[in-house]
């Protein structure tokens, strides 16, 4: 009977502690809407979201030619081997600056926005 018992404290332990163990996958720290302000165009807005196991990276930017506005391009993002870098189209590099909450490459430097502010800067003509 006390190893019926045993077994059975043990295993509720064991559940309990790996229910307490973060669960979380990399790279959420990349999902949201940012902002990239350089001062002579109109901002590029970025949004990033989970797709299974990696992501989609969508870069809404100014367009001055054809249909005036603003112009959409979606392409696949993977984790490289570090957490804090976000490999986008497998050509460009994406970094997580955790101190400032910023995402920066060779050409983007933004800041998180929240959905709100993206989809005002977005439906701006």
């Amino acid at each position: 009977m006390n190893r019926r018992n045993f077994i059975t404290a043990a295993g509720v332990s064991s559940l309990a502690i790996l229910s307490g163990c973060k669960t979380e996958p990399n790279g959420e720290k990349f999902i949201g809407y940012w902002f990239s302000d350089n001062g002579r165009y109109p901002p590029t807005l970025v949004h990033i979201e989970r797709n299974g196991d990696s992501f989609l990276f969508t870069e809404t930017a100014w367009n001055n030619l054809g249909t005036v506005g603003y112009q959409s391009n979606t392409v696949p993002a993977t984790l490289k081997g570090s957490v804090n870098i976000l490999v986008v189209a497998d050509a460009a590099q994406v970094a997580y600056k955790e101190a400032d909450d910023e995402i920066v490459s060779d050409s983007l430097k933004a800041r998180r926005i929240t959905e709100a502010e993206y989809q005002a800067a977005v439906s701006r003509k």
